[in-house]
């Protein structure tokens, strides 16, 4: 079970459900489907650089917004 995308497994396919902006204010749109590959974590600022064959998320727990996608993964995400 999935409840943190970095519970994701490399090869997973997930469809965004609900849009939002990453760290980086880049929009991720609803429908989009990603394939998962892998991440990494800065502890620093609790930012995560999740790479997706088709794009690059960025997300950081000091952002409340961002935390908000980081904690809710099921009402952003869903597995295909």
């Amino acid at each position: 079970m999935v409840n943190h995308i970095n519970d994701l497994i490399a090869g997973q396919k997930i469809r965004v459900i609900t849009e939002f902006l990453d760290f980086d204010n880049y929009k991720i749109e609803a429908g989009r489907i990603l394939t998962f590959t892998s991440y990494t974590y800065f502890p620093y600022d609790g930012g995560y650089t999740f790479q997706f064959e088709e794009d690059t998320i960025r997300l950081a727990e000091i952002d409340a917004a961002n935390d908000e996608v980081l904690t809710n993964f099921s009402k952003y995400f869903e597995l295909m």
